[in-house]
Parts: C-alpha cells; structure tokens; sequence
C-alpha cells in the first residue's frame, strides 16, 4: 500500500497542475472511505465522484444515490451519476435471456465500467486515477491483484490513466473503525453491526445492486424479508427467461430451504438447553 501511494504520489508531483482523481462511488463503506483517503493525502488535487446508477439500485429508507450524494458533499467533492442509456439492469438481463455470472459479469461492463469510462474521457486532464473501492481482503481473487496498474484502454497521446485502489490493504475492521471515529454515517441498509450511531434495520454486508450475483443464501433471504419488491423482481425474471440467477435453484428455493435449515438449526439449539 505504502508503495502505491508513494508512486502515486510522485506520478502527482511530476503531472501538478494536471494531473486529477475519479472515486468511484457507490455510498458505500469502502469508497467512502477511499474518498477520505484520498483527500486526506491530496487536498490540492482536483477530484471527482462518479457514481455508475444500474437502475436497480436500493430506493429505501432512502436512495444510493442521495447517500452518495450527501457523502460527497460532507468531503465539498462534486458527484457525477452516470448511466447506460439504452438499458437498465433489468432491461439487460431479459435481452439476453441470462443473468451475469462471476466469470461473465456483463452488468459490471456495461453498466459500470463503460458509463465510468466515457466519463473520464471528458476529463480535461493528462494524468486521471481511477479509483475504485476494492479491498484485497474481500476475496482471494482479489487479494492477487495490484493496487496501482496503468489502464491502456484509456489512456492515449495526451491522457495517462491509472487504475488505483487506494484502501486495497485495508481490513473490514479498519474501515469500519475510520468511519465510527470520524462520525461519517453508513448507509442504513448496512447491519447493525457497522453501526455505532444507534442505526438499526439495516441486513446487508455489503452495498452494491439491491439483490445481485455474489448476495449469499442469508443476504438472500434476508431480501425476500427486507425488499420483497427488490426479491420478487428478480424471482419474476427468473420465471419469465427460463433461467435462474444462480446454479442451485431459483430464489424462491434457495431461500426456503435456507430458511428450514436456520429453524433445524435453532431447535437443536434450543433443545441442547
């Protein structure tokens, strides 16, 4: 990490003057906490947030967007909402007849990473950071990737761009402990237990699209409970394409024998006592 940052910190000074950041914001715990990062080392470098709007994103107890939002005002950094304008996530995943899958994640390129790109082509500058929120922690893939590499799909004669992932080597624990020492507010969607202000309701780990590829068999259930309207739109889907989103079953029975194996399990439990 220190590398990284060090790196960029010279790519900064050899390019001042034009040289800016993109923060790749969801309002999420992480790329709220790579903003704070990334002002806290470069106060004097332009920055901008851009935020990548599926339209499938969560709308209560109040929206990603106005989150984000109020996130980027707290740091005085403008927010850009960009998206794809010919489909939504859900327009994309009856087109074609199939839901994006971890080695085809199709909602990720088309409807992040190609708005976030055109983007940052109207950015007038010569070096550009795009930052994103990944964490090696997450995930083992991701634990073997490198924080700082140049993107050669946007970079050109007068324009060098950076893909950067400034918090890489944070823990959980860290970010989690940034945000209740700095007072900066999580999303309520978020458990309990990232919460140190009192907030509850929330049943998520993780922000992202309101019912998504890598949700587990609890975020799951946990949806079909706290989003019905979110749960039942994918499950509709489902029904309509012929073609569940995960391998196991349908949402519908991945949740139900989700929840008889929690009660099995409670009654052992209570019956142990």
């Amino acid at each position: 990490m220190c590398h990284s940052l060090d790196e960029v910190k010279c790519l900064v000074a050899r390019f001042a003057g034009s040289a800016a950041f993109v923060i790749n914001h969801s309002g999420g715990k992480d790329s709220t906490r790579m903003l704070g990062f990334v002002r806290e080392f470069f106060q004097n470098t332009p920055t901008f947030a851009v935020m990548a709007d599926t339209g499938f994103e969560h709308q209560r107890p109040v929206s990603a967007e106005d989150f984000a939002r109020s996130r980027c005002d707290a740091f005085d950094i403008p927010l850009t909402v960009v998206r794809n304008p010919r489909r939504t996530y859900l327009e994309m995943v009856e087109q074609r007849g199939m839901f994006p899958s971890a080695q085809y994640r199709q909602c990720t390129s088309d409807l992040k990473r190609g708005p976030i790109e055109k983007y940052i082509r109207t950015l007038p500058f010569r070096l550009i950071f795009n930052c994103l929120g990944i964490r090696s922690e997450e995930s083992p893939p991701r634990s073997k990737l490198q924080p700082l590499t140049r993107n050669s799909s946007l970079s050109t004669k007068t324009r060098i761009v950076y893909n950067w992932y400034p918090i890489f080597d944070r823990s959980l624990s860290d970010v989690l402990s940034w945000h209740w020492t700095n007072a900066v507010p999580l999303h309520p969607v978020y458990i309990p237990a990232f919460h140190q202000d009192g907030t509850t309701g929330g049943y998520l780990r993780r922000l992202s699209c309101r019912l998504f590829i890598f949700s587990t068999d609890s975020d799951l259930l946990a949806i079909r409970k706290h989003d019905p309207e979110a749960f039942h739109a994918i499950s509709e889907l489902e029904q309509k394409i012929g073609f569940t989103m995960r391998p196991a079953g349908s949402l519908v029975q991945i949740t139900d024998t989700t929840r008889l194996v929690s009660e099995a399990r409670d009654a052992q439990i209570c019956l142990a006592f």
